[in-house]
């Protein structure tokens, strides 16, 4: 499977961009506060998220970057009206888009899901406010750089469109928390995380997936990319995801109530006590948040195959916990 871009889609999407963005813009100009807050998901890359935002998408609770909105990165609020207008049952006369696939299927490639109605990613629309370095650099150049302002408004938009909370990936700020916590009102953080050993042996075969070889780099790079960035695959893949995860966890103080962690594990034992947990939090930011019964599955199974390689992951893993301390949640 070829991961290349479609660059005849790619100018497509930011020709409607262009066009639809000064609309947008005078709409963000007399947006307000929002009804509730908005849900970011840290944590590492492979830690089961793409599935946790499936999962979230199927059971209607919260709005959320759907295939089709990921096209509108430049206008969320006019991408999130059209999206609403097609798929949402008030707004259906005489079945014209009864072909849309409501179903949320629970399969993906290294986070590319299938489907209209799909979640994505949406790293686009998060680039829209900074130009993220490739390795993280400081807080205190995140907070003179990122555009936090465009940013809250866009998301208020987004709200008014769906009439719900707006819950998406937000990896890019995994090294910016405590940025974020002084400089975003009415955001909740939610840290997913997995068992350290299954994350590292799934993003070792991400890495072949994506890049055709285990030994290339793929995905995030955690500020301590110098220590690592010399090492054998397993050191390499080892420590990225202890120091990106060690940094989620310093930050916690900073987040306060605002920050909530569960495990892929928790999530597939019983999903229903993980949404129930969110429901809690978002209610505590807005008193007035109905919480509609749980009606999803009432469980996952675990995918964590043993692997040839964990004997040497392990040794890895272990070296960065030894040296630098053992992660604590």
């Amino acid at each position: 499977m070829s991961f290349d871009k479609n660059q005849k889609l790619e100018d497509i999407i930011s020709e409607i961009n262009r066009i639809l963005e000064p609309v947008e813009k005078k709409e963000m100009e007399k947006v307000a506060r929002p009804d509730y807050p908005n849900l970011f998901l840290v944590g590492c890359p492979r830690c089961g998220s793409t599935m946790f935002t499936q999962w979230i998408a199927s059971l209607q609770m919260f709005s959320y970057p759907s295939n089709f909105l990921s096209r509108f990165y430049k206008t969320p609020y006019i991408g999130a009206l059209i999206y609403s207008m097609v798929t949402k049952p008030e707004y259906q006369y005489r079945d014209e888009f009864c072909d849309i696939n409501s179903e949320i299927k629970f399969s993906s490639s290294i986070g590319k899901t299938k489907g209209f109605k799909a979640p994505h990613d949406y790293w686009y629309f998060w680039r829209e406010f900074m130009d993220f370095p490739d390795v993280p650099f400081s807080e205190k150049e995140f907070k003179q750089q990122f555009d936090f302002e465009s940013f809250q408004k866009e998301l208020s938009l987004i709200q008014r469109a769906f009439g719900q909370p707006f819950l998406c990936k937000g990896k890019f700020v995994n090294c910016y928390l405590k940025s974020m916590s002084e400089d975003v009102t009415g955001a909740i953080y939610l840290h997913m995380h997995r068992n350290s050993i299954a994350t590292i042996r799934s993003l070792l075969k991400a890495r072949e997936k994506w890049t055709g070889s285990q030994e290339n780099w793929f995905s995030w790079k955690p500020r301590e990319f110098e220590i690592i960035k010399d090492l054998d695959k397993y050191y390499q893949v080892a420590g990225q995801i202890y120091f990106i995860e060690k940094e989620i966890l310093s930050k916690r103080k900073y987040m306060g109530d605002a920050y909530m962690s569960f495990s892929y594990e928790e999530l597939c034992e019983n999903p229903e006590s993980v949404y129930l947990k969110i429901a809690k939090k978002v209610k505590e930011f807005n008193s007035s948040f109905v919480i509609p019964n749980y009606s999803g599955a009432k469980e996952f199974q675990i995918s964590n195959p043993i692997s040839e390689e964990d004997m040497y992951i392990k040794e890895a893993f272990n070296h960065y916990e030894t040296e630098y301390g053992k992660l604590e949640y």
